[in-house]
């Protein structure tokens, strides 16, 4: 794991890199282009990172500690479940936004052991989160009593099957919107009719 401190060049390398690759792919993109556009000497990046797959990975793992954190302010707030659910949601969507199609091109292709170690990444930090916030749901009523391990089941599987490379690249709909159906279609099928009644009342998407 990455140390929550760190210091100061790796971290503008990181961010730099992690940007970089998720706009403009991580195969072609080389070493000399980030020293080129961090406007520093690749001996710098070396210090940190022995090649460009560890630069890979650790911008990754990066990009995961960040989205890991924001979502336990989310989860650590006094928000209803209904209220944290759409907030955690579109957290998660607006990160999913940076992925070009060239990166998840290239990561489906070139990379494919990345993908299973962010898969499997997301999977256990979407269990983690929205197991927690289900359970918070059932009690305040907001959400219809199924049992929670099937509720989470579900939404891990829906995400995983439609935020996939494979299904974006061979279909029309761009990541966030693909994202955004499967997100409203899965709220709208737990919601009680408070639920629903707190949806309103709270002006959120349905």
């Amino acid at each position: 794991m990455i140390k929550e401190i760190l210091p100061h060049d790796k971290v503008k390398i990181l961010r730099y890199s992690q940007i970089k690759f998720f706009n403009e792919g991580c195969y072609k993109t080389t070493i000399d282009e980030i020293a080129k556009g961090l406007q520093i000497s690749k001996n710098t990046i070396y210090k940190y990172f022995p090649n460009k797959e560890a630069l890979m990975n650790e911008s990754i793992e990066y990009f995961i500690n960040n989205v890991r954190n924001n979502a336990n302010c989310i989860l650590e707030s006094h928000d209803n479940a209904i209220e944290k659910l759409v907030k955690m949601l579109n957290l998660i969507s607006a990160h999913i936004m940076q992925f070009s199609e060239k990166f998840l091109r290239d990561v489906q292709i070139h990379y494919p052991e990345l993908w299973r170690t962010i898969d499997n990444i997301r999977r256990k930090l979407a269990f983690e989160t929205i197991s927690r916030l289900i359970r918070q749901g059932k009690k305040e009523k907001l959400f219809i009593d199924y049992p929670v391990e099937i509720l989470v089941t579900i939404f891990i599987g829906a995400f995983r099957a439609v935020i996939n490379p494979q299904f974006l690249l061979n279909n029309k709909y761009s990541t966030s919107e693909a994202f955004n159906h499967t997100y409203k279609i899965l709220l709208n099928a737990i919601l009680s009719e408070k639920g629903k009644i707190t949806i309103k009342k709270l002006n959120l998407p349905k």
